[in-house]
């Protein structure tokens, strides 16, 4: 019933409605009807390490019936749902968990008529007495709240929130630990993820309320209790969003997008939760080069210290050597406009900027005017630029007619296959505009290299040039 980023892993076996009441031998039944306008689809999620990873997925029909039947490790917290909507459950093994969740109806849409234990009446009445948040974060509604509605509403709505670890009283005490975490977690995430999703209006720092300063002091998210929590190492990003944003002193504009994330990870004091919330942005690295060692090696020991994040980064970075600094460049010769063959190595002695680019690609359109003033700036110096198209070759006419009516300069080329091309491989080329810089002897610079809109960019060429 939150919105939330989905994780994916594992897949285990999901049937039609069932019609039997009760499970054994440590599986779990969940059933019962799912209407939501955003997917025709429902998603059963285990949380691991504080991310929701995905267990099975069920397809709705008309009927909107669904039926989960899986065999339960340890107890714990999974959720169902879609991106837009999650709905938690305590599950211990052999349970039955019969649900009702309707979108369309304005009040009451979620229901649960068979509630298998004491864990989950505390789960579900907490669920139900916290629904009026969902009306400031739902974008179904005509117009989405902004922080005028929403900062006064919560400010008395965390003590509705807090008064409920009073309730939470089963015999159970690790559900009763958890159940507390997640209360604490739920009072800070809410709040975040609010001022970071898009709406008309968004405050300045001079218009939180004083209780935003109160929920980041008593926050939860560097206690490892959050990695057994939905949504914890996403309350981790957030909070050091907001840390970075909101109370950091420094001057965000100056240091740059790259050491705002860097500091976000490193400023991290768990070194266990550093390095589960640290792996999704090693992810976005694509290159070993300096931008990456930044912003690995001060983290090293966190990740040594977690078995499964080491040796998912030593892979990852097997994979990411290959356009290690220093490597030769891969060779290859395409067509240029005139249909003549242009080889790599017809440049050497000189630097070499590589554009990837495509006709259809309107981020990469976006980079001309600021690579042809870029080509301009640096005419006659030691360096060419070349343009490699990946448009499929059906379209090689369309490619001609365009670099000729925008009157594109440096080398332009076709590349054979478009993204089939081996080039295309070699340098793991997923996404365009992708712009690579080789040096005099064809060995890579940057794999990875900024875009010509970026005004750093002229300033390292000029550098390389002297």
């Amino acid at each position: 019933m939150k919105l939330r980023t989905l994780y994916f892993l594992l897949l285990i076996t999901a049937f039609s409605c069932s019609n039997k009441e009760t499970s054994k031998d440590g599986f779990t039944t969940i059933k019962g009807k799912f209407n939501s306008p955003y997917k025709q689809e429902l998603e059963l999620m285990k949380i691991v390490n504080g991310k929701e990873v995905l267990v099975s997925t069920v397809f709705l029909d008309d009927s909107k019936e669904f039926g989960f039947t899986f065999k339960t490790g340890k107890e714990g917290f999974y959720t169902i749902g879609n991106p837009y909507i999650e709905i938690p459950l305590y599950v211990k093994g052999n349970e039955v968990f019969t649900i009702d969740y309707d979108f369309s109806k304005p009040n009451n849409r979620y229901t649960q008529t068979e509630i298998p234990n004491e864990e989950n009446k505390i789960l579900y009445n907490w669920e139900i007495e916290t629904d009026t948040i969902n009306y400031y974060s739902n974008f179904g509604v005509a117009k989405p709240a902004t922080y005028i509605e929403f900062f006064p509403f919560y400010e008395s709505f965390i003590n509705t929130m807090k008064s409920y670890h009073s309730k939470v009283n089963s015999s159970n005490a690790k559900f009763n630990k958890l159940m507390n975490s997640l209360i604490d977690l739920e009072i800070e995430i809410v709040p975040l993820d609010f001022i970071f999703t898009p709406r008309p209006v968004h405050p300045n720092k001079e218009q939180f309320p004083s209780y935003f300063s109160d929920i980041i002091k008593e926050s939860i998210v560097f206690d490892e209790v959050i990695l057994e929590l939905p949504r914890g190492i996403r309350t981790v990003g957030a909070h050091q969003q907001y840390v970075s944003m909101y109370l950091d002193n420094e001057d965000n504009n100056d240091k740059g997008i790259i050491k705002v994330i860097n500091k976000m990870t490193h400023t991290i004091p768990n070194k266990k939760i550093q390095a589960y919330y640290a792996i999704d942005n090693i992810y976005r690295y694509k290159v070993y080069n300096q931008e990456y060692l930044d912003y690995v090696t001060p983290i090293r020991e966190a990740i040594n210290s977690v078995p499964d994040i080491r040796a998912k980064v030593e892979a990852h970075e097997e994979k990411i050597r290959v356009l290690e600094v220093g490597t030769i460049g891969s060779t290859f010769t395409f067509k240029d406009i005139n249909d003549k063959d242009v080889s790599f190595f017809d440049f050497k002695g000189k630097y070499v900027y590589i554009d990837f680019w495509a006709t259809w690609c309107s981020p990469c359109k976006r980079e001309i005017p600021a690579l042809k003033k870029l080509e301009k700036d640096l005419h006659k110096k030691d360096i060419v630029f070349v343009s490699i198209s990946m448009d499929k070759p059906k379209a090689h006419n369309k490619w001609k007619e365009f670099v000729k009516k925008e009157g594109l300069t440096g080398v332009q080329l076709f590349a054979t296959d478009a993204f089939n091309t081996p080039i295309a491989k070699d340098y793991k080329i997923n996404s365009i505009p992708r712009f690579i810089i080789f040096d005099k002897e064809g060995k890579i610079v940057d794999a990875d290299a900024k875009r010509p809109s970026n005004p750093e960019l002229k300033n390292e060429l000029e550098e390389l040039l002297k």
